[in-house]
């Protein structure tokens, strides 16, 4: 456990250490183990940061507010007190549905503490926060994994799952202020160090985050704030009871029915990057399903086969989507050069915010890095919110939930070992799903065609009023395991009972 210790206390302090900004910067404080690691840690580097703690006042005393004043004092720390009155809480919440488009009682239960503190750090002049998010994770802090099977998988789930909801959430929060979010425990090396530990040296008996709260001790932290038992954020805060006194005095039965009345019935008008596969077309009918609404659909025709940013859809199957869809269709082509064909998405966007009056941009971007980060660069400069609903969504998941909606789409292109002339064209259900699952088992093959090793084209969806029924079609192949569909005549019919 020494060496243990010592281990993980170098690695937060380079961790930390490696995040801590030139500007003014604070951090998200409850005074639990994870923030007052965090907090001894950046007193090493810079002290003369900001502690914020938001809650809701006139309810009672809010669990975790006695804690932080205790714990600040002790630590010699700044702390601002973010209070929120509880007439306050409502526009607050709508404005974190917004943001993070959902009305789960319990992601905006979370979100409300952190985007009060966000919006009070925007107005001290802050541009970064620190989190302690990712440590219950990691250190196996939550209840569930004491009586786990295999406490470990459970964590690498967990882990998982933070990254694909609750770490775009807060950074979501967070950039809607102008501020970036620093999570040191989702530091990689943190993160490996923390999974290669033997069970025991994080759980013990009734202790949770056993190694994590020996080393906070360590560092210097009294042993009444590191044994500290864990109280979720909207908890402590009394975000929670809030919600709850605001839904009974609405009449609403639970939390989620006064979230629900509370949203916004239509929300910001927004343009899909569409290439009419399957990617672009689950996102789309997402945002829909949110109650956005799509007000043109753009899609970018590359001249060069292998470009960087976007597939080569068929135009005359694009212009029969749109009318399935009941959605108008922008066009606009590049010569598919790298970096260069990014003006020519910024000219469509540019062009749709004009005519369409879009405030937002849905993607169907799952894991690409380059893609998000070049699309997000783009919105960022036109004014525009860039929503990446299938962003970091397990591949194999995204294929089952599109099986599963009803959506009917074919291999139009394949470029990778193990597809073969015969995918070509073929439409994709349970059978084909499992067979692409086999492949990325076997060869590393990503499953939902994203390193380029298929193309799709979606014929229906739930929100098509028409599917697109294909007449005449052939194959054109490279060679053995390269490919495309070409479409020579596609109709509008009837949609399948």
């Amino acid at each position: 456990m020494e060496k243990e210790k010592r281990r993980l206390a170098g690695l937060l302090e380079k961790a930390v250490g490696g995040m801590v900004p030139n500007e003014k910067f604070g951090l998200l404080f409850s005074a639990g183990i994870d923030s007052a690691t965090i907090a001894l840690l950046l007193k090493r580097f810079r002290p003369e940061f900001t502690c914020l703690f938001a809650c809701v006042e006139g309810i009672g005393e809010p669990k975790d507010l006695a804690f932080a004043k205790e714990l600040s004092a002790e630590l010699g720390l700044k702390l601002e007190i973010v209070s929120v009155k509880p007439e306050e809480v409502p526009c607050l919440a709508l404005r974190a549905m917004k943001l993070v488009n959902s009305a789960n009682p319990v992601t905006i239960g979370v979100a409300l503490p952190i985007l009060a503190c966000c919006e009070r750090a925007k107005e001290l002049g802050i541009k970064a926060l620190f989190s302690g998010m990712g440590s219950d994770e990691i250190f196996l802090g939550y209840a569930k994994f004491r009586s786990s099977a295999n406490p470990k998988a459970d964590s690498l789930k967990a882990l998982e799952k933070l990254h694909s909801d609750d770490l775009l959430r807060d950074k979501a929060l967070c950039a809607s202020c102008g501020i970036s979010l620093k999570a040191p425990f989702l530091d990689n090396k943190v993160i490996e160090f923390a999974f290669s530990l033997p069970l025991e040296s994080a759980l013990s008996g009734s202790r949770n985050k056993l190694i994590l709260r020996e080393t906070a001790k360590a560092l210097g932290l009294k042993e009444k704030f590191a044994e500290r038992k864990k109280v979720a954020a909207q908890y402590g805060s009394n975000f929670d009871r809030c919600l709850e006194r605001l839904a009974r005095q609405s009449g609403a039965k639970t939390k989620s029915e006064y979230l629900s009345r509370l949203k916004p019935k239509n929300a910001e008008p927004i343009a899909c990057l569409f290439s009419g596969g399957k990617d672009s077309c689950l996102a789309l009918w997402l945002m829909q399903k949110q109650n956005y609404e799509v007000k043109c659909l753009v899609s970018i025709l590359p001249k060069n086969e292998d470009s960087f940013m976007y597939h080569k859809p068929d135009p005359k199957i694009l212009k029969l989507q749109s009318s399935a869809l009941g959605i108008p269709l922008l066009l606009a082509s590049t010569a598919g050069e790298k970096e260069k064909e990014l003006s020519a998405l910024k000219s469509a966007l540019s062009s749709a915010k004009k005519e369409f009056g879009i405030q937002g941009v849905v993607s169907g971007a799952l894991y690409s890095n380059y893609q998000a980060g070049r699309i997000q660069k783009i919105c960022s400069d036109l004014g525009l919110r860039l929503h990446s609903p299938l962003w970091h969504r397990k591949q194999l998941d995204e294929l089952h939930e599109l099986e599963k909606a009803g959506f009917v789409f074919v291999i139009s292109k394949i470029a990778a070992k193990g597809l073969s002339e015969k995918w070509l064209g073929k439409p994709v259900g349970k059978k084909e799903i499992s067979e692409l699952a086999e492949l990325e088992r076997l060869l590393c093959f990503n499953v939902a065609g994203e390193g380029g090793e298929y193309e799709s084209l979606v014929l229906d969806a739930p929100n098509f009023g028409k599917r697109i029924a294909l007449k005449k079609f052939s194959k054109k192949m490279r060679n053995e395991f390269t490919g495309c569909l070409k479409i020579g005549n596609a109709v509008l019919a009837k949609r399948k009972a």
